[in-house]
């Protein structure tokens, strides 16, 4: 899955082009008469590769620090692993992770606005990899709407188009009175809505990519069926265990060590809590075979918190078997991000 890095930063350079990408519609023209569209006057400021001019009708800061509390958070929920069962400890975690991004989504936005680019070392973070070949700046703006008055602010939605991952989202841009100029953009909001769609549109690349790496793990390890026992809470009824027994086919040509994969609850909302197993199948004879793993609810994490809460149905379950390791050491791995 995409970093979360990457998704903070690819959103504040799409943002800096406030009035759309590269290949804005025509639509943005249309309101170039709107000059108390702070928008408007900061996308001619990221023209003129004016920093200080753009800072004037937006605030940054506040940006990436909205966009940084809504990407994490959806990060956390849809990936943490369930080992952290305090609010200290994910605090902790979202703080770290935070103060990384915001720094390195700055220094990005800073740079292109200024420049029109974002130069990258020889030695590339995965961050500055994924943002190198994300072709981000191709982002579309299909609509923007004239500035909406509620209470004492005025709205802006814009309705973005990602030509790359093909998929639509809003961003809602919140304008207040500026001091100096006479509105100025203070917020933003959809920025979870961005990572969402991104991860959705990739799970779907990379599921057609994987499609003849699975036929061909099947024919080797094959799920045939499983069934979920709540074994219940810890004595202090925090957490609850899921115990699943797997029925699979094993039918291998050469020795299998181990099967890697995971076990997914999709939640409500898109939701899905993913957790990590590891089957040792050293010396397991051919045909039908029968494994245990167990999963975790974690109260932290929203799909967990929602089962525990609500119950769930086996449907919401399934096991993904990503990768398999032959005793010789090869192995069969589908695919977690895309080939360059």
């Amino acid at each position: 899955m995409p970093s979360p890095k990457y998704m903070l930063i690819a959103v504040i350079i799409m943002l800096s082009l406030i009035g759309g990408g590269i290949f804005a519609s025509r639509s943005w023209y249309q309101h170039k008469r709107l000059n108390e569209n702070p928008a408007i006057l900061a996308r001619q400021a990221v023209e003129a590769h004016d920093l200080e001019t753009f800072k004037r009708y937006v605030d940054l800061d506040k940006l990436i620090d909205s966009a940084a509390e809504e990407i994490l958070t959806e990060q956390i929920n849809s990936t943490l692993a369930p080992t952290a069962y305090s609010m200290d400890e994910l605090q902790s975690r979202y703080d770290k992770l935070k103060l990384d991004f915001v720094d390195t989504a700055r220094a990005a936005a800073e740079e292109y606005i200024s420049t029109g680019k974002v130069t990258f070392p020889n030695n590339l973070s995965d961050a500055q990899n994924l943002l190198k070949k994300s072709d981000v700046a191709s982002c579309e703006i299909k609509s923007i709407t004239k500035p909406q008055k509620d209470g004492n602010t005025k709205i802006v939605t814009m309705m973005i188009h990602n030509p790359t991952m093909k998929f639509n989202f809003e961003i809602e841009l919140i304008l207040e009175p500026g001091g100096e100029v006479e509105w100025r953009i203070t917020d933003a909001k959809g920025f979870g809505d961005y990572y969402k769609g991104y991860r959705r549109m990739l799970r779907r690349k990379l599921d057609s990519l994987n499609a003849p790496i699975a036929r061909e793990m099947d024919s080797t390890f094959k799920v045939k069926s499983f069934s979920v026992k709540n074994e219940g809470g810890d004595e202090y009824g925090f957490s609850q265990t899921l115990n699943i027994e797997i029925k699979a086919s094993v039918l291998s040509d050469k020795p299998i060590a181990q099967i890697h994969g995971d076990i997914v609850l999709n939640g409500k909302d898109e939701n899905e809590s993913r957790t990590p197993f590891t089957v040792d199948i050293t010396n397991r004879a051919q045909g039908l075979q029968t494994f245990n793993v167990t999963k975790t609810l974690n109260p932290f994490v929203r799909a967990d918190a929602d089962a525990m809460k609500h119950g769930f149905r086996k449907n919401d379950i399934h096991i993904e078997v990503t990768e398999i390791i032959f005793a010789d050491g090869t192995n069969l791995k589908q695919l977690d991000s895309l080939p360059e």
